[in-house]
């Protein structure tokens, strides 16, 4: 039977880039690796609107990506 093994996450904020010459929205985002997986939504939510307040550019939100060995 397969098993999923931890390998890293990562905590990707979102912000507003502008507009296109198209006038569509653009996303621009700075992600922070080494996120441990004991980390809770609750600290992660904490964590990325305290350093979304030190960008110049409106916080649209943050994602948590994780990557697991299927072993």
């Amino acid at each position: 039977m397969a098993n999923l093994e931890y390998k890293q996450a990562v905590l990707k904020l979102v912000f507003e880039g502008g507009l296109t010459h198209d006038g569509k929205m653009k996303f621009k985002s700075k992600s922070y690796r080494n996120i441990r997986a004991s980390a809770t939504a609750n600290g992660l939510e904490t964590v990325a609107t305290t350093l979304a307040n030190f960008s110049n550019s409106p916080y649209i939100g943050a994602e948590k990506l994780e990557t697991s060995i299927i072993i």
